[in-house]
């Protein structure tokens, strides 16, 4: 009985909240909805939190960073290109909007979840477009399912070889963080400034939270005085997530599916944390003709707010291949 109550209880709470928090409603300019999983992540069974948005006729799929990320930094990512493609956004399991209990949180469930909204779409084959480490989700899945995708886009991706984890995130990513981190540049900023003449001791809150996000966004872009236009981090980051990386098998060579069963092409900021120049990707694509590698100047991890127009572009160029 009591079990009952309870669930009447949350039942009655939720249609009250629907019916009067316009959070739940539905805008002009997307739809959302949620996907069901075979283990149910959440109480109500809305486990995978969707967004579509745009008028064109291809569909594309976006895939976050993360693990545990959140889908909406993506958004202007793909800004500008609403009327020509159809996209589709989504937060992964255990991310802000898909949250879910640690042990059910891997990565083999997270590929899982993919499959299973490009089936519940039944739009044939997909373009996937996928950022940093959603960009080793899309190619495992194109590993698995090389028949469903038509174009896949990697934006600071994970590198297509790997024989450890160690290896994926090297000394010389370690470097290259503390490089950006620490750059004239940022030490220039006012707020940077105002923190070593306090010795981080700020008595406002907003100095603190501007402070955070461009510490954030060091690390991910290079023109750093952009800084205030960084989505992310923080709150909108789970950590709880990471643990998905654990049942990663770090040893895996997707470079043949990636050059013979899609239309490929790398994304890369020349000034990207996980890869200066692109030079270890570069390497490992050179004897893979088909598979198509841009790299972009004074630009980070997000491209797109170094570079705006140059990978809106070249994102175009991508998904019309």
């Amino acid at each position: 009985m009591k079990l009952k109550t309870k669930q009447l209880t949350c039942v009655v709470l939720l249609c009250f909240m629907c019916f009067f928090n316009q959070s739940f409603g539905q805008s002009k300019d997307y739809s959302e909805w949620y996907l069901r999983t075979p283990d149910s992540l959440d109480v109500y069974n809305q486990d995978i939190y969707v967004r579509e948005m745009g008028t064109g006729k291809d569909t594309v799929v976006v895939i976050h960073g993360g693990f545990g990320a959140n889908h909406e930094y993506m958004l202007d990512a793909i800004q500008g290109l609403e009327d020509r493609y159809h996209f589709v956004l989504y937060d992964q399991r255990g991310s802000l909007l898909s949250p879910g209990p640690k042990e059910k949180l891997t990565f083999q469930k997270n590929v899982a979840d993919l499959d299973l909204l490009i089936r519940q779409l039944g739009t044939g084959k997909v373009k996937i477009m996928a950022h940093s480490m959603g960009t080793l989700v899309a190619m495992e899945y194109l590993s698995q399912h090389p028949e469903k995708v038509s174009n896949l886009v990697l934006v600071g991706a994970i590198p297509a070889k790997s024989d450890s984890m160690i290896g994926v995130f090297s000394k010389r990513t370690e470097d290259q963080l503390k490089f950006l981190a620490s750059r004239p540049e940022v030490k220039a900023l006012p707020i940077y400034k105002r923190y070593k003449e306090l010795k981080g001791n700020f008595t406002s809150d907003r100095e603190r939270s501007d402070f955070n996000r461009m510490s954030y966004a060091a690390s991910n872009i290079y023109k750093i005085d952009r800084y205030k236009l960084m989505k992310g981090g923080f709150h909108y980051y789970k950590e709880d997530a990471s643990v998905m990386s654990e049942t990663v098998n770090w040893k895996y060579d997707y470079r043949k599916f990636l050059n013979d069963n899609a239309k490929t092409t790398f994304i890369f900021g020349d000034h990207d944390f996980l890869d200066f120049n692109g030079e270890v990707h570069q390497e490992l694509m050179k004897n893979y003709k088909n598979i198509k590698f841009r790299l972009i100047k004074s630009a980070g991890h997000n491209i797109w707010i170094d570079q705006p127009e140059i990978f809106r572009k070249e994102l175009e160029n991508a998904l019309k291949r």
